[in-house]
């Protein structure tokens, strides 16, 4: 948008067949400022965009608005009805006799614009949650349960307008702020958050969301219920449905794990994804915090950001959200490690391990979702039709009540499964299908596999031979000991087992 003024009068913006069926068109009048008289304007409502033209020629637009930074409000001054908005240090009025009309506009306006009425619309109540927005602020955003006027709860949280000395942080913060707004505003499904209202003060900001009756995906009430293999399918099913749903509207949320996700009245299969603070529009170049996320969870085009300096898309949302399965299913963080230092280290590696004979069908599709490179990971959209969801489930699932480390994992399970870490060279002749991706491999592309040879022995034969590749980066230096070992373990099971046939 041009500074210095409340209306862009070019580059409008561009909208598709679906967005225009869902359009509010409406007369609106103004006083001149020099003789004062009545002058009659068209504006158009779609999105969150509020358009202009002049009465009878929507088709010819005069200017156009995002509303997301618009401020707003309402008032009634004898029978005339007063809608005013302000951008940019600049302010107009819209004007009417119409009830109805002003009421439906006051309702939309609302939310799409910051309102400053805070105090005299919402009541806050008890303090429900609190996070830090990032490493680089390191100040906490407080959530509150409150209520409105006519008494139906919401959940609020509370963003301090806090300043930093630096200005370009004060700046990427403020971009940040606007980008959260703006993901949930355009989002609208039954597993995002849903936005209602933005209020400012002099001192903090407030989202007004939805308030969700339920607990987080890892927490001790979520690990009591017994959930059927149906639910797991559906919480898996439903959760890439609000991915992909997230990158059609050309948005990365960032910081999906399993504190981000909310289980709706308790239920695995009512998932709903919160906690858009991260989130960006991929269209967008030069993005707020491009170094940002979990450690853990983030992807590791994101994590090496510093370093390659190459900008990345929504497939970070695919890798963070395969891993976030790996904590569901198995209870404990592939990549944590006794410090933060090495748990990104080993986070950016994009290797880690988990054993064949658990969930193997889940395995697949997982490791589909967790290649280390974006390019190589299937989509939102793919992995909808992955063969799992074609799977009959005949199982049951207990969330973890806690992240465990791997090595914690297999202490409290007594676990001594062998893995081989390696490039396994396949025939060219068979591949790498998918019986054998499914039931003993694991991450995290073709020259970095975790695999359990004692599983599908049939399989091996299609194996030529077992090579250490140390030139792959994703294979760390640090694991060559571990290679050697497993490459006599395999060479030593592959012989015992062609000696059966």
């Amino acid at each position: 948008m041009n500074s210095g003024k409340f209306w862009n009068n070019q580059n409008f913006p561009q909208f598709d067949h679906n967005e225009t069926q869902k359009v509010l068109i409406s007369t609106f009048y103004k006083f001149g400022q020099r003789l004062g008289q009545k002058c009659f304007r068209q504006y158009i409502l779609i999105r969150q965009y509020l358009l202009y033209s002049d009465v009878g020629n929507f088709k010819h637009i005069k200017g156009s608005v995002k509303l997301d930074g618009v401020y707003a409000s309402f008032q009634i001054s004898n029978s005339e009805y007063q809608i005013y908005l302000k951008n940019n240090g600049f302010q107009i009025v819209l004007c009417t006799d119409n009830t109805n009309q002003y009421q439906l506009w006051a309702k939309l306006l609302s939310n799409c614009c910051i309102l400053t009425t805070f105090n005299e619309d919402m009541i806050l109540g008890k303090l429900i949650g609190n996070g830090s927005f990032s490493t680089v602020f390191m100040h906490v955003n407080k959530v509150y349960e409150g209520r409105n006027k006519e008494g139906h709860v919401f959940a609020i949280k509370a963003i301090p307008k806090t300043r930093s000395k630096v200005s370009t942080i004060n700046k990427q913060y403020e971009e940040q702020l606007l980008s959260e707004i703006s993901s949930l505003r355009e989002l609208d499904h039954v597993n995002i958050l849903k936005l209602h209202r933005v209020y400012e003060t002099a001192e903090k900001l407030y989202l007004v969301t939805e308030f969700i009756h339920g607990y987080e995906l890892i927490s001790k009430a979520a690990s009591k219920p017994i959930f059927q293999g149906s639910e797991l399918k559906s919480f898996i099913h439903q959760m890439l449905l609000a991915i992909k749903d997230i990158h059609q509207h050309n948005i990365m949320h960032r910081d999906i794990k399993p504190q981000n996700i909310m289980l709706k009245n308790g239920q695995l299969s009512q998932p709903c994804l919160i906690d858009f603070g991260l989130a960006v529009s991929t269209k967008k170049k030069g993005f707020p915090f491009p170094s940002c996320g979990s450690p853990g969870y983030s992807a590791p085009e994101i994590i090496r950001f510093d370093e390659t300096k190459k900008e990345y898309g929504g497939q970070c949302d695919i890798f963070s959200f395969g891993i976030t399965l790996v904590v569901m299913l198995y209870g404990y963080s592939p990549f944590k490690a006794q410090d933060q230092k090495q748990t990104i280290k080993r986070n950016a590696e994009a290797y880690f391990e988990f054993p064949s004979n658990i969930y193997p069908q889940e395995q697949h599709l997982i490791l589909q979702m967790t290649k280390k490179y974006p390019k190589d990971r299937i989509t939102a959209e793919q992995a909808l039709s992955h063969p799992f969801f074609q799977i009959k489930l005949n199982k049951t699932i207990q969330l973890p009540k806690a992240i465990l480390s791997k090595q914690q994992y297999e202490m409290s399970k007594n676990f001594n499964n062998i893995n081989v870490h390696a490039s396994l060279e396949m025939d060219r002749e068979f591949g790498l299908n998918y019986a054998i991706q499914l039931c003993s491999c694991s991450p995290q592309n073709n020259k970095n596999r975790t695999c359990t040879l004692s599983s599908n022995p049939n399989k091996l034969q299609q194996i030529d031979e077992f090579q250490l590749d140390c030139v792959e980066d994703s294979i760390d230096s640090n694991h060559i000991d571990k290679l050697k070992m497993g490459q006599r373990h395999f060479y030593k099971q592959k012989s015992q087992i062609n000696s059966q046939f």
